[in-house]
């Protein structure tokens, strides 16, 4: 059989989830076992409607707010099952006529399979995820169209059913369970949306299939997604000219094959490490939603991403970054403390006199405790200072967000570095003045400020994150490219090497 012809099956199939059915529920031993139905499907889950006689003795435990699982729905030539079914709404309905009077229920479900259909049945399985547009792959992916998870070669490719209907479709040739084949085709499409700024979502429908070849699916289940994201950021851009407006500067990237696109083993190891860690995935879903937030909560999301980061990229042997050795460190917390004793017995003798004084005391002479070693204490009230104390040898965050960074062998530049300093801004809600223009600079200024700091953040991730996987190439240097807005000069290129 024809690739075009196996298609056309699949198009088909997924028409008849669009088109609007009657039919009866079945769900045995249950109120709703025999009632005539209406489907009717939205962009996202189905509709069902039935009638209800709230007098009737069958009726009587049907409600708003019940659900139930398995709910079987017949017609003519339809036999599915909704996997979930929760009623959701009442309305009337009265019939002069005859003089009887019913409700119509509403429920809703989201999940949906042909009858007969097993998650925990092998099967060789097809994802067909509808696109609202065309991927845009070929400077990011070239024409990659396979990678590896757990050892199972997925091949993935897009489909056109029209001018206007896109598919992203994922396959297996190995037989499976479902669980294990949507972990993997979830992987794909995390890793896909990363370096495209497109993540594929809404709804997918699973084609299982009894026999290798994959020709006429066996059974189908709808399921939905996170709703699609499409962003302008892509990490990298194999054409030069897509980024860099000076036409002699572009020729000799383009001239000399600097950039290069993705490569299989790449893109395996990124979705190998999504599909072995939650976390990561998460982190990635957050980079991705912050990318089309409004300017407000994009840095600070990116922020929370790196630091998401740097708990996972680094050695299996913890990298000590905190400014003192433990001998050391034990040394100095013991002295602060006995300094702290000593101004506590005069402060609680005078509850009445403020304590500012003492606790200025007490800094300094920790400070001069502490300027033999080349640190220094804040100053802060005495249950405070000894915390702070206790805790004087801890990393600061901004060591902490580099850390990934040096495990990598990832050099830095100065603006880089300022930039990771900004964390803290974010943390307490504050907008980080870039250009030290002050506490009253004009909005406009802050919404440059905010937007240098997202691009900034964005590209020291895809620098983390594509080194972590093997990359040795570009990434888009977007503060470098925006600096015309952003006002910031950087003496940059619009590409980073990794």
């Amino acid at each position: 059989m024809e690739k075009k012809e196996v298609y056309s099956i699949l198009f088909n199939k997924i028409d008849e989830f669009a088109v609007p059915k009657e039919g009866i529920l079945v769900n045995r031993n249950s109120s709703l076992d025999n009632l005539n139905a209406a489907i009717s499907t939205s962009e996202h889950d189905f509709s069902v409607s039935f009638e209800w006689y709230r007098f009737s003795e069958k009726s009587k435990n049907l409600r708003v707010g019940k659900s139930y699982k398995k709910v079987g729905f017949q017609s003519k030539n339809t036999n599915w099952v909704f996997e979930d079914f929760y009623i959701s709404n009442a309305s009337n309905h009265v019939d002069f006529i005859n003089q009887k009077s019913s409700h119509q229920l509403t429920a809703s479900s989201r999940f949906i399979y042909t009858k007969g259909y097993s998650k925990t049945a092998l099967y060789y399985y097809r994802l067909l995820v509808p696109l609202s547009e065309e991927f845009k792959t070929h400077f990011v992916i070239g024409s990659l169209r396979e990678v590896t998870i757990e050892n199972d070669p997925l091949k993935f490719y897009f489909i056109q059913r029209d001018k206007k209907k896109h598919f992203l479709v994922i396959e297996s040739d190995l037989k499976q369970p479902y669980d294990i084949f949507s972990k993997k085709a979830f992987a794909l499409k995390i890793a896909l949306g990363y370096l495209t700024g497109h993540l594929a979502g809404d709804r997918g429908f699973y084609f299982a299939y009894t026999k290798k070849r994959m020709e006429t699916p066996a059974q189908v289940y709808h399921s939905p997604f996170h709703p699609s994201i499409i962003s302008i950021y892509k990490p990298i851009w194999s054409n030069p000219y897509g980024f860099i407006r000076n036409d002699k500067h572009a020729d000799r990237y383009y001239k000399n094959k600097v950039l290069r696109t993705i490569k299989k083993e790449e893109l395996s190891t990124l979705c190998q490490r999504l599909y072995d860690s939650d976390e990561f995935s998460s982190a990635i879903n957050l980079m991705l939603e912050s990318s089309v937030a409004s300017l407000l909560f994009r840095p600070g999301g990116y922020a929370i991403v790196l630091e998401t980061l740097a708990d996972i990229i680094k050695p299996e042997k913890k990298v000590k970054v905190a400014p003192m050795k433990p001998a050391l460190s034990k040394k100095v917390r013991k002295e602060c403390l006995s300094i702290g004793e000593q101004h506590w017995q005069s402060i609680s003798k005078q509850f009445s006199i403020t304590i500012e004084k003492y606790e200025k005391e007490i800094s300094a002479d920790c400070i001069k405790a502490l300027n033999q070693y080349k640190d220094s204490l804040t100053e802060e009230s005495l249950e405070t200072l000894k915390k702070r104390i206790d805790g004087i040898n801890k990393a600061t965050n901004k060591a902490q967000l580099k850390r990934p960074f040096d495990y990598l062998n990832i050099i830095l530049s100065k603006s880089d570095l300022e930039i990771l300093g900004t964390r803290d801004d974010f943390l307490h809600g504050r907008v980080p003045d870039i250009t030290k223009a002050g506490k009253q600079r004009p909005l406009d200024r802050q919404n440059r400020d905010l937007y240098y700091a997202s691009v900034k953040f964005y590209t020291l991730l895809n620098m983390l994150i594509l080194k972590w996987i093997g990359y040795d190439n570009y990434v888009v240097n977007y503060a470098k490219y925006n600096e015309t807005y952003t006002k910031v000069k950087l003496d940059e290129d619009v590409y980073k090497e990794v």
